[in-house]
């Protein structure tokens, strides 16, 4: 054998068992989500909301990154710890661990859609101008679908690389990785919920045409549940293949597998928070009427906690059990796992956005105050790639 190849071949070994990054090609590879801290909405593609690290356990806010609008976006985070949120100023914010600038990419319009990462580095995000955007991870534009109506249903990367996104232009869409359409599904009503993708690659996601669907991955459906009122909500999937979901009806539904109602929770509001789900199965909801819930898997209350405003912010999950979630009361609250205050913070303005914890227990928020906030770490794990001259 040639012994530059066999070298190579050598090489390549010990970096993949070091978990190094390689410089060349090993092969064509399907964008799916990174493998990040918090690479998408909801941290995953069951929209669980739960993180495998330590949160924040102060209130200390690190810093503060000062854009040129409301952040009603929420946070993504990629593999090498950069930040990625949408502001009101038009613009996709690319935010360096230590809260300086990397890039921006400005939009036509408002960027309240949470951007999601894919593997090989591409930010997916949709405007209100009715764009979903694909970005290169130097923050280039690598194209760009145009819908009718504005995108603020955060994408769903599914394992053959079709993102899924929804449209204020009643269409559900299947978009090929290289921007084209795949299909579309159509209701009677616009999309602001975000999809979850289940074990089986069926789709589901809320329509203010007042129902859940699920959607097979070729386009199909599969079935609809009708709730009271209009779905802004986010599905979860639960590990048995629950699908749960808050309607403007004031509940928290739990869907079988099959679409039939498994049980229905009431609140004292609208609930367009999206659900998290703990490792016991406790699912956290937030409400219209200022309080986080706290529902165990029968359907049954453990308890709720009282913030001062709505309660919009969907909430994230440390790995003690922590919950972090915004308020319209200019608040972030970290709650423990027995529905007690650890912490709050105030902000200058609503936070709407939900949280995302970095790989350090860094938390992430936007706020209505135009800024970005990252709070508590006491250091930065700094990821250097290993890059091989060939």
């Amino acid at each position: 054998m040639n012994i530059p190849i066999l070298f190579k071949i050598i090489f390549t070994i010990v970096l993949l068992l070091s978990g190094a990054t390689l410089a060349f090609p090993i092969g064509d590879v399907i964008a799916q989500i990174a493998d990040g801290p918090w690479p998408i909405f909801r941290h995953d593609l069951q929209h669980t909301g739960r993180s495998p690290n330590l949160g924040a356990q102060t209130n200390n806010v690190r810093w503060s990154y000062t854009t040129g609008g409301a952040v009603r976006s929420s946070p993504a985070i990629g593999s090498d710890g950069t930040i990625y949120i949408g502001s009101n100023d038009s613009k996709l914010y690319a935010i360096n661990p230590f809260g300086s600038l990397k890039w921006s990419f400005i939009t036509g319009s408002y960027v309240i859609c949470p951007p999601s990462i894919g593997s090989d580095g591409i930010v997916y995000v949709g405007s209100d101008d009715g764009k979903l955007y694909a970005i290169n991870p130097n923050g280039t534009l690598k194209w760009s679908y145009t819908t009718d109506g504005a995108v603020r249903s955060s994408p769903a990367i599914g394992s053959d690389g079709t993102i899924y996104i929804g449209s204020v232009d009643n269409n559900f869409y299947a978009i090929n990785p290289n921007g084209s359409l795949k299909w579309s599904y159509t209701t009677e009503h616009t999309f602001y919920s975000s999809p979850a993708i289940g074990s089986d690659g069926t789709i589901y996601i809320g329509s203010r045409s007042n129902d859940l669907y699920a959607v097979n991955p070729n386009g199909s459906l599969k079935w609809s549940y009708a709730t009271g009122s209009f779905v802004v909500s986010s599905p979860a999937i639960g590990g048995d293949g629950t699908v749960y979901i808050g309607s403007d009806d004031g509940k928290l539904y739990a869907i079988n597998p099959n679409g039939t109602q498994k049980w229905a929770f009431t609140t004292g509001g609208a609930v367009e928070s999206s659900p998290a789900i703990g490792s016991d199965g406790t699912v956290y909801i937030g409400s219209d009427d200022g309080k986080l819930y706290a529902i165990d898997p029968n359907g049954t209350q453990k308890w709720a906690f009282t913030t001062g405003g709505a309660v919009y912010s969907s909430p994230a999950i440390g790995s003690d059990g922590t919950l972090y979630v915004g308020s319209s009361d200019d608040t972030l609250y970290a709650i423990n796992p027995d529905g007690s205050l650890k912490w709050s913070s105030t902000t200058g303005g609503d936070v709407l956005s939900s949280p995302a914890i970095g790989t350090d227990g860094t938390v992430y928020v936007g706020s209505s105050d135009n800024k970005l906030y990252a709070y508590n770490a006491s250091f930065h794990l700094i990821y250097i790639p290993l890059v091989v001259n060939h």
